[in-house]
């Protein structure tokens, strides 16, 4: 396949695929799934697959990150909207998240693996472990108070305080 018959690939299928839609509806032709298909989890999942294919053709982990990202979404609100597969929890996005920086970092072989695992580590404790914020918050008593105080030191800290 020539180089510019490829970058026009996906436009030329996305127009193939609406103008389809449309003449099968003025038609009058029953659509089968059309309600799942035109929903807006699907756009995330088209967005997805796009940014992935993208981002491997192109070599730019960037993409690979965003697409596996977009795509993981999708998934996700599908599941959770259309096929009523589960309910929705914070762990599940971070879940999410730290895949799309291990695909980044798989990819790449530089950015990424540390902020997966920990992000992975963060939704396995959460998801196996409900109770487990309740747990730290009784665990430190009075101090859980001063964590904002303490987050906000640290975001000055870096910004103002902190050499380069």
């Amino acid at each position: 396949m020539k180089k510019r018959s490829r970058r026009n690939l996906v436009p030329a299928l996305i127009l193939l695929a609406v103008g389809s839609y449309f003449l099968a509806q003025q038609l009058g032709m029953d659509i089968p799934f059309a309600g799942t298909i035109l929903s807006w989890p699907s756009v995330l999942v088209i967005a997805g697959l796009f940014f992935l294919s993208q981002g491997y053709s192109q070599r730019e982990d960037g993409q690979v990150f965003t697409g596996a990202a977009t795509l993981g979404l999708g998934l996700y609100f599908h599941a959770v909207y259309t096929f009523d597969l589960w309910s929705i929890h914070w762990s599940h996005f971070t879940l999410i998240f730290g895949i799309a920086f291990l695909l980044k970092y798989r990819y790449s072989r530089r950015d990424g693996w540390i902020p997966g695992i920990i992000l992975i580590g963060i939704s396995l404790f959460s998801l196996f472990f409900q109770g487990s914020v309740r747990l730290i918050q009784e665990t430190l008593g009075a101090a859980s108070q001063f964590w904002p105080v303490i987050l906000i030191g640290l975001g000055l800290y870096l910004l103002f305080l902190r050499k380069k």
